[in-house]
């Protein structure tokens, strides 16, 4: 007899999943699940294991069984594969060379349930998880028209609602749902303004549901170019909004991949590109501590969570970043030659690097860098209204900022 895992979604309400599968639970030597849901098996004749905290140790022991032969049945809640257990399951199985056989049964799950208790459709839905930690991506949550959150024994989905009106205090206004212990007997569904959720309380087993509105106040402007006074910095030590929207354009920023952010400063370069894909990857080098703090403050006013920051020179944190699909050098004074040419190597092929630079010391290292591989340069000049004498007004000349870019073929490895 081959090895098998069937995997039993659950769903929400508490049912018998051994109903019509008696032969199934005949043939199984194990049943896996939640506690609660084992004690519901009270005739199960093979061996009960718990799901607990070591969650991907008992996964890897289940396929080691099953591709020797044994049978096991997966109790899960919810759908198996909607931030569950089955994904997990589907890796392991891989790892064994699908030595076994892997079937998986899908059940309505609790945000499904929620939209049918409240009789609205869930086609312009996104979904967030917080039960893996990490940042909250609260400028992606609150950009998107309806939004469901599922909150977690970290955060739960009040406390999430806390975050979100804490950093973007106009979003309080935005109705939400929270929803918590859906299909259980103390079920509770609260409809309220994003502010009133943010004060209740509740348990890790929630959902913060966010409602479509017309009014865009209540939502995130776009992050192309925004004010330098958004952002925490050391004065003129920012790059100004529209050589951001220049370079940000000519770095042509892929749905996902890495995104290198040498010589961050204030953050605002890669914090933007952030903003703007959620799936990017966005990782910066800044050696200055007093502009990582900054940094991290502008992260967090920002909202984003696909950015990370490293506190060191840019020639000794290369080491610490997957290699990059796009590269934005804002710094690099004295040891910008070597920082080209280590960053530009490191570049994955059909990679994108830009530079900016202001001064000719860096120009001239510029000019005579990988002219095969140069795609163009663009010089930007701006001036600003000013006043003048309290009476008049004048534009002001800034700093003329070049821009140079570079493409990096497939043959091309330096």
């Amino acid at each position: 007899m081959n090895g098998k895992i069937t995997v039993l979604s659950c769903g929400i309400e508490p049912k018998n999943m051994a109903h019509g599968r008696a032969q199934l639970f005949a043939e199984a030597d194990f049943l896996v699940g939640g506690r609660r849901q084992l004690e519901s098996y009270t005739d199960f004749s093979g061996e009960k294991i718990v799901l607990a905290a070591d969650t991907a140790q008992t996964v890897e022991k289940m396929c080691d069984l099953a591709a020797k032969g044994r049978r096991i049945i997966v109790l899960a809640s919810g759908d198996a594969l909607f931030h569950g257990i089955g994904g997990t399951f589907i890796w392991m199985a891989e790892r064994f060379d699908n030595r076994f056989d892997l079937h998986i049964e899908p059940a309505p799950t609790a945000f499904q349930a929620l939209f049918s208790r409240l009789k609205i459709t869930w086609n312009r839905a996104r979904f967030f998880s917080l039960h893996q930690g990490g940042e909250i991506p609260q400028r992606e949550i609150l950009s998107a028209p309806l939004a469901v959150v599922y909150g977690g024994s970290r955060i739960n989905a009040a406390q999430a609602a806390a975050i979100l009106v804490e950093n973007f205090p106009e979003s309080g206004k935005r109705r939400a749902i929270l929803a918590e212990n859906l299909g259980c007997q103390d079920e509770q569904i609260h409809s309220a303004s994003l502010t009133r959720i943010a004060e209740l309380a509740c348990g890790p087993i929630s959902i913060l549901l966010l409602l479509e509105t017309e009014d865009t106040q209540m939502m995130p402007d776009l992050a192309l170019g925004l004010e330098n006074r958004f952002y925490d910095h050391e004065k003129g030590l920012i790059t100004s909004p529209e050589i951001r929207c220049v370079a940000l354009s000519k770095l042509s920023l892929p749905p996902a991949g890495v995104l290198w952010d040498i010589g961050a400063g204030s953050g605002s370069v890669g914090l933007e590109a952030a903003a703007l894909r959620p799936q990017l990857e966005v990782y910066a080098l800044e050696k200055n501590p007093e502009r990582i703090r900054q940094i991290e403050n502008n992260r967090r006013r920002l909202g984003v969570a696909n950015y990370k920051v490293v506190n060191q020179p840019a020639l000794d944190g290369f080491v610490k970043f997957p290699p990059p699909d796009r590269i934005f050098i804002g710094g690099g004074g004295e040891q910008l030659a070597k920082i080209l040419k280590l960053s530009f190597r490191a570049l994955n092929a059909g990679g994108i690097l830009v530079v900016s630079a202001v001064t000719l010391e860096s120009l001239a290292e510029i000019a005579g860098f990988c002219p095969e591989s140069k795609r163009e340069v663009v010089q930007i000049a701006v001036a600003r209204e000013s006043d003048l004498a309290g009476k008049y007004s004048f534009m002001k000349n800034e700093n003329q900022v070049t821009i140079s870019v570079f493409a990096k073929g497939e043959a091309n490895n330096e």
